[in-house]
């Protein structure tokens, strides 16, 4: 497999991964304290990263980014919301 198609997938998984994650939260399947939300989050964010830094696309790598950022700051912050007593 080349890089541009590992790059392509992983673009793709990146967008997968963000729409079950919103799809799963508005069905109220999941909760946005939920572990499985978070990683969908960190992970479909550090996989469009790759993606959109390989194409080039600096505004969308640093949106991206951000997000995987920010998802991973809220699954830290639940964690840690979880065992205060």
């Amino acid at each position: 497999m080349t890089g541009q198609a590992i790059m392509t997938l992983f673009g793709w998984l990146g967008t997968l991964l963000y729409l079950l994650a919103y799809f799963l939260l508005v069905t109220k399947r999941w909760t946005s304290t939920s572990l499985a939300y978070h990683l969908c989050n960190i992970l479909g964010g550090v996989l469009l990263t790759l993606n959109t830094l390989y194409d080039k696309s600096l505004p969308a790598a640093f949106l991206n980014g951000a997000w995987a950022l920010i998802a991973g700051y809220g699954l830290i912050a639940d964690r840690n919301a979880n065992r205060a007593p």
